[in-house]
């Protein structure tokens, strides 16, 4: 799901980062409470007990449209809904890189008017195709982690981490699986890659038992963590949107 407090904080996110720019989100804020919860609501609905929009592209696509079409804030609505789209399709493991800025600006623009295909009854289908077009899986591999980081991954996996002398016990359900170095505990040392994939192995953390890298690196994100690099990344889409 995505909050109304989430969704807010990206427009919020973007009124500062445009506050000073030739084309600042003015008046900012939210016109209507009712199309806005709407919007964000109907990528999970339910038909029948069954997810109306099962798949990730699916949620995305709608998402898109339902955001860019409610004009669910005083300004800036396009610059959201492509934004907030981009900020759901990593937390799910994917970006939307594939396409160049032009294309991407193209796009948004032409479905803000409803100009992407004939027929409006067709508009979520042409842009679920787009984006799983232009999208693609993110890679994660095994990195280094501080202490902090690597307790609140394993955390997140169920375990506990326990002082037991000169190293740290790994336990879960009252079973100890193994044992860490205190190298880390200090914040001046983080554990290297391959210490980390040693560990996984250990704990039974692996694709093959149900963990692989992007659930265990990205356990419970919050939808925007990662949304100062997605501004980055297409930062100049944004800038063009601004100006429309």
């Amino acid at each position: 799901m995505i909050s109304y407090e989430e969704i807010v904080s990206i427009h919020e996110y973007l009124t500062n980062h445009y506050q000073f720019s030739e084309d600042p989100i003015s008046p900012p804020g939210v016109k209507s409470i009712e199309l806005l919860e709407s919007a964000i609501a109907r990528p999970f609905m339910s038909v029948n007990g069954k997810d109306a929009y099962p798949d990730v592209m699916d949620k995305a696509a709608v998402l898109f449209h339902a955001v860019i079409s409610n004009h669910t804030f005083h300004n800036g609505n396009k610059r959201v809904a492509l934004l907030v789209t981009m900020c759901f399709l990593d937390n799910n493991g994917y970006w939307l890189d594939k396409c160049s800025d032009l294309e991407l600006f193209e796009f948004t623009k032409k479905t803000a008017a409803h100009e992407i295909c004939k027929e409006r009854k067709d508009e979520f289908k042409t842009i679920k195709t787009f984006i799983k077009r232009n999208s693609r899986k993110r890679k994660y591999e095994d990195q280094q982690l501080s202490f902090h980081s690597l307790t609140q991954h394993l955390h997140n996996a169920g375990f506990t981490i326990e002082d037991d002398g000169d190293l740290y016990a790994i336990i879960k359900n009252g079973k100890r699986y193994t044992k860490i170095l205190k190298k880390g505990a200090t914040g001046k040392e983080h554990y290297d890659a391959p210490y980390i994939k040693s560990l996984r192995k250990k704990l039974f953390l692996t694709p093959t038992n149900g963990w692989d890298s992007l659930r265990f690196y990205q356990a419970s994100p919050s939808l925007t963590s990662n949304i100062g690099d997605l501004l980055k990344l297409r930062g100049e889409v944004l800038d063009w949107l601004a100006k429309i």
